[in-house]
């Protein structure tokens, strides 16, 4: 029964089949060939695994590797396979490392946690400009990826067994193993860089040249490693190494930026231009031209590096520009660059610090007092804060170099002196050529000008005959008498002596007009513009008619960098309604008061007219010619002038120089002759106006007479028993011992003039000071300008080297006070300036 119940079922499913829908019968069909190429396949298994096998028969590595070829399909699986376990040892080495990085960060060395202090400050101040060179950053590594190399050496190993050559194609499988390692060390020595961990990552890298398989890139990147370190042997040691192997790249598309870096690491700057400049392929393209400006900017080449940088600029990058532009003098652009920076970075307050002394330069007060209002408020008046700002851009006080320096005096002769230092100040000028007045009288000698009788100040013959005629006048007051003694001082050209006279008639009549206009003149003609703006005014106030005490009101409020423009519009509207008699008075005052108007054309035809023309027509024909370039107007005038003082040293070396209108300064050896003309009036240019004294200690150190000079001026000085005398002479020494840079010798002097003959005058505390800043001794040039500003609160020369002084030191609340109570908007100290030092921790560009 169990036989035939067994059979049974065997019988149904006979029959079942039979009966099954044809579509069933197939697909039985298909599975019992799958089933059949099973079975085919595990007995080719069998048979390769089979002692008897052929494969396993071979008796070496060669022989075993020309039978796999004959097993095509196996072949290439075996090829493949091991590529993927290579990629799959690769990967798992990556990850674990990963897995237990924070393991590994905590047996970090002493050295590394040193280093890692050190770059945190490096990423706080990663924007500054820097010059020290090398400093190395993360940027500078070469990272690495295997699977292309890889990939492209497997298909090298298929060519070559293809080719028959077989021992290479081994060669080029062990190749692919060792490279395998080494990606996988080097990579693993980037990301520990990346993780501050420079000593683990010194390790990865030594264990990547252990293989050689790419040793210039590794030592790169190990030398780097050894940097941070702070191990300079190592540092030397890997540069070698990458020099050494550079060979093993030239055909490789990274060749010139390791190229360029191995010259730049080892300190050929120059040489490492050529092939940042030079590149073959495009790889890194924006490393390399971060470098290439570096690299610019340490050579002075301030225009190509911002090229450089510009190519590969990112927002971040716009305080760097803005930095470079400003190292070039180009503020605007500089301006422009910072503010934008500015907008988006606002928690960066270093850029403000910028802005500020950018303003500084360009003599912008208004701006200065904004930013440095803005910046203590940020910063809630922090000491602590003031001083890291101000460290950043740490500025040093210094003589202004467009007066005090020669280089910078050549460079800029024409183009800067002649609108603000000494080359031809023409306001001065103007000053210099104008007349003075005598007490209205009805008939004199000479012109008779609206009761008002002009004394050209060059004319000594003028003086005395005017002396002579109010001597036998009938002006017997005490004001005129010693309206009469300061004229007898002024023919012999001793200005401070009149100037005692002119504020003693002042005394007795504080409403004589002519008066206020003598005094203000002399004050014009020290240089002391701030009086002299007092006094104008008055004599104007006093007198509408006095008009050129008006116009001369005018000049010295600008001089004083305050804003005549109301007092302009009012003195050239009551010019119009005032009458003259003398036709050439008028036309001279209205081509006056056009030229202050900012007219720049006026033929002066009038002086051809004058019968007697004053000096001051052919200065204003100077004024005019200067404003249009025209040499041919200034050589005229200045040949007009010369006639008419044949004697006067500042007249022909004025003359000389327009002779040679913008040629380079050191053709101007002409003026050698009237500096040393034996018939010069010493009088005149020792006791006169401060222009002619600082002009010839001014030609003097360009033309290399200050030695000479110096021997006259203390010839003098020995000769000398008076002491007002003595005073003019002892200035003149001080300020020639400025120029070749004898500083202590300047001080001694002015602090004699200081503290024995007291002089107070202005002037001498700011050359004191100044002398002090150029020895480096700032707390004495400090407390100088404090006593000056005490005198004096609004000079603006006085609060201008008190800022910069407060600033140095990081007192920006002091330097606000100070810079604060400078109203004008364009003013520029005649003797203070500054620079900035060099960062005391120099970091590489962004």
């Amino acid at each position: 029964m169990v036989d035939e119940n067994q059979e049974q079922p065997q019988k149904n499913k006979t029959t079942n089949r039979k009966n099954a829908p044809s579509d069933l019968v197939e697909g039985e069909q298909n599975k019992s060939k799958s089933e059949n190429k099973f079975s085919v396949f595990l007995d080719q298994i069998k048979k390769f695994f089979n002692k008897e096998s052929p494969l396993f028969n071979a008796k070496s590595p060669k022989e075993f590797l020309v039978r796999l070829h004959s097993y095509p399909r196996l072949y290439f699986s075996v090829l493949g396979g091991t590529g993927l376990v290579v990629l799959i040892v690769v990967g798992a080495l990556i990850t674990s490392f990963v897995a237990h990085e924070e393991h590994h960060e905590k047996k970090l060395s002493k050295n590394t946690e040193q280093q890692l202090s050190k770059l945190v400050q490096v990423e706080k101040s990663e924007n500054s400009i820097l010059d020290n060179l090398p400093t190395l950053k993360e940027s500078s590594r070469i990272p690495l990826s295997n699977e292309e190399q890889v990939n492209t050496l497997i298909k090298k190993a298929e060519i070559l067994y293809n080719h028959g050559q077989i021992d290479e194609s081994l060669q080029v499988f062990s190749n692919i193993s060792n490279i395998s390692s080494s990606i996988a060390n080097h990579n693993l020595g980037v990301i520990r860089m990346r993780k501050h961990d420079y000593t683990g990552a010194l390790q990865a890298f030594n264990d990547a040249l252990a293989i050689k398989g790419n040793d210039s890139v590794d030592a790169i990147d190990a030398m780097a490693a050894a940097f941070y370190i702070n191990n300079m042997d190592l540092y030397t040691r890997y540069l070698k190494v990458a020099v050494d192997n550079m060979s093993e790249i030239e055909k490789q598309p990274i060749y010139s930026y390791v190229y360029a870096l191995t010259l730049y690491y080892g300190g050929h700057y120059f040489e490492t231009l050529s092939a940042l400049t030079n590149p073959n392929s495009d790889l890194f393209n924006g490393d390399r031209q971060r470098l290439a400006a570096k690299i610019y900017l340490l050579f002075g080449d301030e225009a190509s590096a911002i090229t450089q940088l510009s190519a590969t600029a990112t927002p971040r990058d716009n305080k760097a520009l803005g930095l470079l532009y400003a190292r070039m003098g180009d503020y605007e652009q500089a301006i422009e660059y910072l503010q934008r920076y500015n907008e988006r970075y606002k928690e960066d307050k270093d850029v403000l610090v910028a802005l500020e002394l950018i303003a500084l330069k360009l003599g912008d007060f208004g701006a200065v007092q904004d930013i440095l209002k803005a910046l203590l408020h940020d910063i809630n008046k922090s000491k602590h804060q003031e001083k890291i700002l101000t460290d950043t851009y740490p500025i040093e006080p210094s003589p202004n170099a467009y007066f005090f320096d020669m280089n910078t005096i050549r460079k800029d002769f024409w183009s800067r002196n002649f609108k603000d230092g000494p080359g031809l100040p023409v306001n001065r000028v103007l000053f210099y050529y104008a007349p003075y007045k005598l007490v209205n009288i009805k008939s004199a000698l000479g012109a008779i000008q609206e009761g008002v009788f002009f004394v050209d100040s060059g004319e000594s013959q003028d003086f005395m005959e005017a002396v002579n005629f109010l001597e036998n006048g009938k002006y017997g007051s005490l004001a005129d008498r010693h309206m009469i003694a300061g004229i007898k001082h002024l023919s012999l050209f001793h200005l401070r002596l009149a100037l005692k006279e002119f504020e003693l008639s002042l005394e007795d009549n504080p409403n004589s007009s002519v008066a206020h206009y003598d005094t203000g003149l002399i004050y014009a003609q020290l240089e002391n513009f701030h009086k002299a703006r007092f006094h104008f005014k008055k004599a104007y106030h006093l007198d509408p008619k006095n008009v050129l005490a008006g116009i001369f009101a005018v000049m010295s409020t600008r001089l004083d960098y305050r804003d005549p423009s109301a007092l302009l519009k009012q003195i050239t509207l009551d010019f119009q309604t005032l009458k003259f008699s003398d036709p050439t008075r008028h036309a001279f005052l209205s081509s006056f008061l056009s030229y202050l108007n900012g007219a720049t054309d006026d033929d002066l035809n009038w002086m051809q007219k004058a019968k007697r023309p004053l000096s001051i027509y052919y200065a204003l024909g100077v004024a005019y010619a200067n404003r249009t370039h025209n040499k041919q107007g200034l050589v005229k005038n200045f040949a007009a002038l010369k006639k008419m003082r044949p004697k006067n040293m500042l007249t022909s070396v004025f003359y000389e120089m327009m002779l040679k209108y913008h040629a380079d300064i050191r053709q101007m050896l002409g003026a050698y002759a009237f500096l040393t003309n034996k018939k010069t009036n010493f009088e005149e240019l020792i006791h006169g106006p401060l222009l002619a004294r600082k002009m010839y200690i001014y030609m003097g150190f360009i033309t290399g007479l200050l030695n000479q000079e110096e021997e006259e001026l203390n010839a003098r000085l020995s000769a000398s028993n008076n002491q007002e005398m003595s005073t003019d002479l002892l200035r003149m020494l001080g300020l020639l011992h400025i120029f070749q840079k004898q500083y202590e010798k300047s001080i001694g002097i002015y602090n004699a003039l200081i503290d024995k003959l007291g002089d107070h005058e202005m002037e001498v505390y700011e050359l004191a000071s100044l002398s002090y800043i150029a020895l480096k001794r700032f707390d004495d040039a400090a407390l100088l300008l404090e006593i000056g500003k005490s005198m004096d609160p609004g000079n603006y020369d006085v609060r201008y080297g008190l800022g910069l002084l407060y600033q140095r030191v990081g007192n920006l609340e002091a330097s606000l006070n100070n810079f604060g109570a400078i109203k004008a908007h364009d003013f520029h100290s005649s003797y203070f300036d500054f620079y900035l030092r060099a960062p005391t921790n120099a970091q590489d560009l962004p």
